[in-house]
């Protein structure tokens, strides 16, 4: 398993690495001209690169439901995905999310 305080620091260096390209762009625009389409296009980066940092955090993780092939986070979180494509509302994904994690771990 990965030390809980190394994973910390790589996902805030990740963080940190995507605020300073995002800021590049955004930063450097009124001294650049870019396309509005391109600007609209960098608007979808930090939503591209959070399930990046997310799926591999629950799929590898080792969890503790036998009957989940200790894989709850990782089941929970697809089950998540696809409830926010039915209901778009974020509160109540996370609360699901959290509720039934709470419920499969206690």
């Amino acid at each position: 398993m990965i030390d809980p305080n190394y994973f910390l620091l790589i996902v805030f260096l990740l963080a940190i690495g995507t605020f300073l390209i995002r800021y590049s762009f955004v930063g450097l625009s009124d001294r650049m001209k870019i396309p509005n389409e391109v600007k609209d296009l960098f608007t979808y980066i930090p939503a591209a690169i959070l399930p990046g940092l997310f799926i591999p955090a629950t799929f590898y993780y080792q969890g503790q439901v036998a009957g989940l092939f200790h894989k709850e986070r990782f089941i929970i979180i697809l089950f998540c995905f696809g409830l926010t494509i039915f209901i778009r509302n974020t509160l109540v994904c996370m609360a699901v999310g959290l509720g039934l994690l709470y419920l499969v771990q206690g």
